[in-house]
């Protein structure tokens, strides 16, 4: 269960009418609290060194910060000496190597008019022990990186873009970037299974499987899908895929949690899904990690309606450990974004989107 939540303030910015133009990027100049201060932590990564580093969306692109859970103090990680104006988030993009490096992408939120003034998201690497990363690349021109997966062993990096949804893969080894190409459909982050195959979602209505196979470089395309799968897209954002989270679960299956809010399990050989358990009523489920005793931990909701639970593996139960409601002040999560566990029982959630004010980085304390 919950025993304790409490929340992490980096900036607060606080309006009682948000209210922002779809179509235009703030500036400094014309909305300054807002640009400097309205953020959300959108991904989260826990180090060897007893940090969490912490990506966020910023319009100012400082989008880089890591946090010291024993300090409760933040650091940034100086992004904006090396952006570029439309390099405005890191959405599901920070990846562990086996060296202590860590490897991340940016994101973009401008509109299709400026598409052409932008040069597209860039591939990123912390050392480690540094206080700044450094630029690799550009994998694909124009367009931006929601979410990569970091092949360790065989040096690859996996990465999906928007505002056309394409997959490539880019090896740090020889620097070279291959395009997938166009998929039509795309996860809020994906997986490699235990062969090494990468697995997404392709078609713009069927939302179906994909994995591609590093070894043939060949993509193998499945006419199946999670349940519920074109009922459950467009949740995140238009065209967006069905799948909220993804993970190897170390058992020989990949584990999803839904947009809709269902957890499922991938058989890797076969491309089957199977339903498990609705952990709550509510949507979203982009949070889920292998935690303790053959459990998974998972966080879902919106709307000031944000849980945690835990998921047994082994007979099928469900356990709700909680709401994500701060134990001091009665503030409520608005909607999760991420999940991280450090230290056996202390989890770490980012929130995102909240109407009228920034998001903050969450603590939770739990037991089982």
């Amino acid at each position: 269960m919950i025993k304790h939540v409490t929340h992490y303030v980096l900036r607060d910015y606080q309006c009682d009418e948000p209210s922002t133009d779809l179509f235009e990027m703030p500036t400094r100049e014309s909305a300054p609290e807002y640009f400097d201060n309205n953020i959300a932590f959108t991904c989260l990564l826990p180090h060897p060194d007893g940090k969490l580093y912490c990506g966020l969306t910023a319009w100012n692109t400082d989008i880089l910060y890591r946090f010291d859970p024993k300090s409760k103090q933040f650091e940034s990680l100086h992004y904006p000496e090396i952006s570029e104006r439309f390099e405005i988030k890191v959405h599901r993009s920070l990846e562990l190597a086996s060296d202590g490096a860590i490897y991340g992408a940016t994101a973009c939120l401008h509109a299709v008019d400026q598409r052409r003034e932008a040069p597209g998201g860039a591939l990123f690497r912390i050392a480690p022990g540094a206080d700044r990363a450094e630029k690799l690349c550009i994998p694909v021109e124009r367009d931006y990186i929601q979410t990569i997966s970091l092949d360790d062993r065989r040096g690859l990096i996996y990465g999906q873009t928007y505002p056309v949804f394409k997959t490539f893969v880019h090896d740090l080894g020889t620097g070279r970037t291959d395009d997938l190409g166009y998929m039509g459909s795309i996860t809020h982050i994906s997986a490699i299974d235990d062969d090494g195959c990468f697995w997404g979602t392709w078609h713009e209505v069927a939302h179906f499987l994909y994995k591609y196979d590093p070894g043939t470089k060949k993509i193998t395309w499945f006419r199946r899908s999670v349940p519920n799968a074109q009922a459950d897209s467009n949740r995140m954002y238009a065209g967006a895929g069905p799948v909220d989270s993804m993970i190897n679960g170390g058992d020989g299956f990949l584990y999803i949690g839904t947009c809709g809010g269902s957890l499922c399990r991938l058989d890797p050989k076969t491309a089957e899904t199977t339903y498990l358990a609705r952990p709550a009523p509510t949507a979203r489920l982009p949070g889920l990690v292998v935690w303790k005793d053959g459990l998974l931990l998972g966080c879902m909701g919106d709307d000031n309606n944000s849980m945690l639970f835990a998921y047994d593996r082994e007979n099928g139960a469900v356990h709700n450990l909680g709401p994500l409601v701060d134990s001091d002040t009665g503030l409520p999560l608005f909607r999760v974004h991420d999940l991280r566990v450090m230290n056996g029982n202390t989890a770490y959630v980012g929130e995102t989107d909240v109407p009228g004010r920034s998001a903050y980085l969450w603590e939770c304390t739990l037991e089982m």
